[in-house]
């Protein structure tokens, strides 16, 4: 009898995938990381889907209920309806099902590790599992524990290399088993090659892998004159402990997993429909002679990662995060300026904004690496992620931070790559952009201010603000102000130090130039960290990266 209720005691289970960056982003052509993203944009549920099927062919009977929200938004949980495989929810890059009993979720369990396995060849399922108690916030943090045990403890298999007669992928190692378009390609690129096809058939993925085969035409300026283009990983700031703060003290498993559903749901559609919404603007998708100027690599919740022209990249941020503070984990606010309701099928508030945008509100940070056409894109994308942990870095620093509520503003830091050591930022800016006297080239990263800041700015010096950043580049290039090649040589000179570059703006202001603040100021000196700061060397680098023009913005060419 005992045993019998051992087997129909309900388990709980969460799903991680491992491996997900490299799979995607260690690859030096574009379509290739597409069609990565495309395979692991929805794994696990397509796993979960198969192991099903599979199941239910041996024989086994159950319930199924693996569908959470739909197009009229998420759906309520009640635990008395709950099926024999029940999902919880899916966000943060983990799924939570429940289970009829630990016999069946093993078997499920056996048939996603194999599907993954089979289907991309490199990744792993990682999987905890842990009894029902009826105690969410109890379960909750036991699952966690135990996700985090397997993941300290559970080993990393990798597929079998190649023998030493065969020949090797030379980024993965792994052995070439085919041939794709003339070239020769390894197990993982042809598990790719397959997904790409397969999902050819969906329209938006055929379009942007149509896209990335010409990327590097497509999103220059101008045609044979500028091949700059942008990798930018956008993030989420302190997702997981706003989201901590909102169900920690839940006990109640319908209260606390409706709560998480609308949470999950909230920020993976607020994220994407921002992200969408950036892609329309700067694609100009209304015209007949559509240019392709940013592309999407991937959009999972709060992680977004894109390529873009060069010149637009800080623009398309400056975007979203602009865009993104309008939007909450309780809801969407649309009484800002200029803000309409896009009928987004969760709350829409207008009352009480304030309090729900501090408490809840979005900001993010991200990072941009500028790279060229033939530059390897895991190179640049493992760059823009280092520069948006920089950013973060600087966001959360606690003179930073809003002074009332403690609440995490937009900030942005860039990179322009030029070798494929770039992705090592703290060294590489270490050795090219501190001055043998100890000056610091870079006042990067930037804060992005937006118009539900409520003040942050004020505890910002301006000379630390996008805003003012950006009219700098743009003074920097208007030749009225000062000549190019004059800008060009106190760029250059600045890495030379003080005495060096003193001396070149003393000829400059005998010829009548001046920075754009009016002043003889080429440093600045931090009074709170005594640390002294080249004040233009940021501007004078970016006057090739960045534009201001309408018709670069919309996708027009200047002629």
């Amino acid at each position: 009898m005992g045993e019998k209720q051992e087997t129909l005691q309900r388990v709980l289970a969460m799903y991680d995938i491992r491996g997900i960056q490299d799979y995607i982003f260690r690859t030096a052509k574009v379509k290739d990381a597409i069609g990565a993203s495309a395979i692991v944009e929805d794994i696990i549920e397509e796993a979960m889907e198969d192991a099903v099927k599979k199941v239910k062919q041996e024989g086994e009977t159950f319930t199924t209920d693996l569908i959470w929200y739909d197009e009229n938004g998420v759906r309520d949980f009640h635990m008395e309806e709950a099926a024999d495989i029940q999902v919880l929810y899916v966000g943060g890059g983990n799924a939570f099902f429940l289970f009829r009993d630990q016999i069946l979720c093993e078997k499920i369990n056996r048939h996603m590790s194999k599907y993954v396995i089979e289907t991309t060849y490199s990744l792993q399922l990682a999987i905890a599992v842990t009894e029902y108690n009826g105690d969410y916030k109890k379960d909750y943090n036991l699952i966690f524990q135990k996700m985090n045990q397997i993941k300290e403890t559970m080993i990393i298999s990798r597929p079998l290399g190649a023998l030493p007669v065969m020949d090797t992928d030379a980024k993965t190692g792994y052995p070439i088993v085919s041939s794709s378009e003339g070239k020769w390609i390894s197990v993982q690129e042809e598990k790719v090659e397959e997904i790409i096809k397969k999902k050819e058939k969906e329209k938006d993925v055929r379009d942007e892998i149509t896209h990335a085969e010409k990327i590097f035409d497509n999103y220059v300026t101008k045609k044979g004159t500028d091949s700059t283009l942008a990798v930018v990983h956008i993030d989420g700031n302190n997702m997981g402990l706003r989201i901590r703060e909102q169900i920690e003290n839940i006990s109640d498993y319908d209260t606390a997993v409706n709560t998480m559903r609308r949470i999950s749901y909230r920020i993976n559609h607020s994220y994407k429909k921002v992200f969408y919404q950036m892609e329309y603007t700067f694609n100009q998708s209304n015209k007949p002679d559509r240019q392709y100027n940013v592309l999407k690599i991937l959009t999972a919740g709060d992680d977004i990662t894109y390529v873009c022209n060069g010149k637009l990249a800080l623009k398309t941020v400056q975007y979203f995060a602009e865009e993104i503070a309008g939007y909450t984990m309780d809801g969407q606010i649309t009484d800002r300026p200029g803000k309409e309701d896009t009928g987004y099928p969760y709350p829409v508030y207008k009352e009480n904004a304030d309090d729900k945008l501090k408490k809840y509100g979005f900001s993010v940070c991200a990072g941009i690496a500028y790279i060229h056409s033939h530059f390897p894109f895991y190179v640049g994308y493992e760059t823009a992620e280092a520069c948006c942990e920089s950013a973060k870095k600087r966001a959360k620093e606690e003179r930073y931070r809003d002074r009332e509520n403690g609440r995490v503003g937009s900030w942005v830091d860039f990179q322009i790559c030029k070798n494929i050591q770039a992705q090592n930022l703290d060294e590489v800016r270490q050795k090219e952009y501190i001055t043998a006297n100890g000056e610091d080239l870079m006042l990067r990263p930037y804060f992005i201010n937006t118009d539900t800041d409520y003040g942050m700015e004020k505890q910002i010096d301006c000379r630390n603000i996008l805003r003012q950043f950006t009219a700098d580049i743009v003074y920097f290039q208007n030749e009225k102000n000062i000549p190019r090649s004059f800008a060009k040589e106190l760029r250059n000179t600045y890495p030379q130090g003080k005495e060096t570059i003193n001396v070149l703006y003393a000829f400059l202001k005998s010829r009548g130039w001046t920075l754009p603040d009016g002043t003889d100021n080429l440093y600045w000196k931090n009074t709170e960290t005594e640390k002294t700061y080249a004040r233009w060397y940021d501007a004078l680098e970016m006057m090739d990266y960045y534009s201001d023009r309408a018709e670069e913005q919309t996708g027009g060419h200047n002629e």
